[in-house]
């Protein structure tokens, strides 16, 4: 049996960005829709092809320091153990095995499996192999003593397939570091920004250990970070190897089914039409940082465009954004200089998860109006 826990009814392609005003106030729209399961699994009811998701995919990892300073953190979780060979899912322009490779020179080989072929050249340059296409349990890989994949494994539709790579891929008393959007937290903060296309699973623990258990799999470490807006870090080895099962699993199963899932879709459309207000009713021009997917989901639910807007923008530090539009909403998306030449009194932080990054690189380059970040909560840093 399966329930609606949040309908936000069509929306476009959030990384599908576009070259001018009206190609973006007229970018198809698909349903967005999360359904749940009565064992807690959580995916959307629309499955949107790869070839379309990611054919103008211009996230660079590399662009976001405290994403660089999370993967240092990380190594030094996992340098004790036999690290000879890292497979990186999903690696983007190999920004976590590059500052693996700065942290130490023990590694044999740095493998960045990704879908995207505009990353192989700074792969390569990074002297990272680079192999171009869908972790799955077809491709053929040497075994590694770490599997990584952060921030991706909720994009896969065809998650037993992944699943099965890992098993495939992963030495015998390897581990898989796996990290995603903790789904508790998600719900619990309203955050309804982490819910687009490119995210076709929202996952808890629960669905997890069984998914798991089914490939020989065991959960053996959890630690929750604070990136991307609550992350839950899982490290997964083999049910045969000497790793004991995480202790603090069954805890956090308990709070999984103490969740009232059927009360998210109302509570998120009081707080969309709460922030509709909010932002609208601001006195002075109001611009937004960060064309991150979120933000793009977050303005189109909130039905925030240049027709209510006429005179904002987006400011964003990735190169490869700059001159173009955020789908659905005519805003375009500009350089840190836009604040000079074009001064405003609020910025709202759409890349809320760096909340603290942009707010401190603001007022370190002047910015002397309010910034405000409307989740998980408004908070308001005046002047």
């Amino acid at each position: 049996m399966t329930n609606t826990l949040l309908d936000l009814g069509v929306q476009p392609l959030v990384n599908n960005l576009c070259s001018s005003r009206e190609e973006s106030l007229s970018a198809k729209r698909y349903p967005l829709r999360a359904k749940y399961q009565t064992d807690l699994t959580i995916h959307l009811d629309t499955e949107i092809p790869p070839d379309i998701l990611y054919k103008n995919y211009l996230y660079h990892s590399g662009v976001s320091k405290p994403y660089v300073e999370h993967c240092k953190r990380m190594f030094e979780s996992i340098q004790h153990l036999n690290t000879d060979v890292v497979i990186d899912v999903g690696g983007n322009d190999g920004t976590l095995l590059k500052t693996f490779k700065q942290q130490s020179n023990q590694f044999k080989r740095l493998i960045n499996v990704d879908a995207s072929e505009s990353f192989q050249k700074q792969n390569e340059e990074s002297e990272i192999e680079y192999v171009c296409g869908f972790f799955n349990d077809e491709m053929s890989l040497p075994k590694a003593n770490i599997i990584t994949s952060t921030n991706v494994f909720q994009h896969t539709a065809n998650i037993r397939s992944f699943v099965r790579g890992v098993q495939k891929h992963l030495d015998v008393d390897g581990i898989w570091v796996l990290e995603f959007p903790y789904t508790l937290t998600t719900l619990l903060t309203l955050q309804f920004d982490q819910f687009y296309h490119e995210h076709y699973y929202y996952w808890l623990l629960t669905p997890l250990q069984k998914l798991f258990h089914e490939y020989g799999l065991k959960i053996v470490n959890i630690s929750e970070q604070n990136i991307h807006g609550g992350t839950m870090r899982l490290w997964i080895a083999r049910e045969t190897s000497s790793f004991p099962v995480a202790e603090s699993l069954e805890d956090y199963k308990r709070k999984e089914f103490e969740l009232s899932l059927s009360t998210f879709d109302f509570n998120v459309k009081k707080y969309i039409d709460k922030s509709r207000k909010f932002i609208l009713n601001l006195p002075g021009k109001t611009a937004f940082f960060g064309a991150a997917a979120k933000g793009c989901v977050f303005l189109n639910a909130l039905e925030i465009s240049v027709h209510n807007m006429p005179y904002s923008y987006i400011v964003d530090d990735t190169i490869e954004k700059q001159g173009l539009f955020l789908p659905g909403t005519g805003f375009k998306i500009c350089n840190r200089q836009i604040l000079v030449d074009n001064p405003v009194k609020n910025i709202i932080v759409l890349a809320h998860n760096f909340k603290d990054h942009i707010v401190k690189s603001l007022r370190e380059s002047n910015f002397e109006g309010n910034i405000i970040t409307m989740l998980p909560s408004v908070e308001i840093n005046l002047v």
